[in-house]
């Protein structure tokens, strides 16, 4: 059975406007994902690879594949893991000129420069600044998952 000149055009005609939606249906997917990205909540982007953190009382940074902390913790694993996972509230609320604040430095696999989150605390409360510059407010909970306590004896 062989085929006339116009059914090949025709056939290649349907491949080609087949190939054009799937084209752009797969754009309009890319499109969507930065969206998605821009989850409400969480400290850093999705997929992020730490490198290093820098907190308050703690420095931990990755060695191959195992991670150092100096002071010593028991469990820095569990520590990243909290970073890259928990998810907290917006805060709308102003904070107040009274708060103190201190810079986190975060060293991600896929940038240059460090992403500077900033703690805030003012009467056992606390927040902090995601990625995005968003407020979030950190509960009792979350602090301790966050940012270990360092006792003398560790020091």
């Amino acid at each position: 059975m062989k085929m006339s000149r116009r059914g090949w055009n025709n056939i290649i005609i349907f491949a080609v406007a087949s190939m054009i939606l799937i084209f752009k249906y797969v754009e309009m997917n890319e499109q969507a994902t930065p969206k998605e990205q821009m989850a409400v909540g969480q400290l850093l982007p999705q997929g992020a690879t730490i490198l290093r953190i820098e907190l308050p009382e703690v420095v931990i940074e990755r060695v191959g594949t195992q991670w150092r902390s100096e002071p010593p913790l028991e469990r820095p694993v569990a520590l990243i893991d909290a970073w890259l996972h928990i998810h907290l509230e917006p805060w709308q609320n102003a904070i107040g000129g009274a708060a103190s604040s201190q810079t986190i430095l975060v060293y991600l696999a896929n940038s240059a420069t460090p992403l500077e989150l900033t703690l805030f605390s003012l009467n056992q409360q606390y927040w902090i600044t995601n990625w995005q510059g968003q407020l979030l407010q950190v509960d009792s909970d979350s602090y301790h998952a966050l940012f270990p306590t360092v006792s003398a004896s560790d020091a």
